[in-house]
């Protein structure tokens, strides 16, 4: 007989920022695809950018004040405001790297001199 789970379990569930923060991975993996038209995979880095800078003002914002409000409660997936802003650190920077060597690499063509 299987055993019952515990859906109040914390290894159930994802953070939301996190798992944000991967949706938006996976549509830059959509502007690194060589198969994609240029324009197309110009417009999944700019879409990328924009999501970023949305998710900074609005989600990260409210961690931030959580933190300063000292409000210490976890999260469904069992983080605290101040350890999301940890991963969420983490995880940005590998993104806007992953974004940077894109655009830089992948999308402009060769200067000619």
């Amino acid at each position: 007989m299987e055993k019952e789970k515990d859906f109040l379990n914390s290894e159930y569930y994802e953070n939301r920022e996190l798992s944000w923060l991967k949706f938006n991975q996976r549509v830059l993996n959509e502007a690194r695809d060589k198969s994609i038209p240029l324009l197309e995979r110009l417009k999944f880095v700019s879409i990328t950018s924009s999501n970023l800078d949305e998710f900074f003002m609005v989600r990260v914002a409210s961690l931030k004040d959580m933190v300063h409000a000292g409000y210490k409660k976890k999260d469904i997936a069992g983080m605290t405001a101040q350890e999301q802003l940890d991963a969420i650190n983490k995880d940005t920077r590998a993104l806007v790297e992953l974004q940077y060597s894109t655009y830089n690499r992948s999308l402009l063509p060769p200067m000619k001199i």
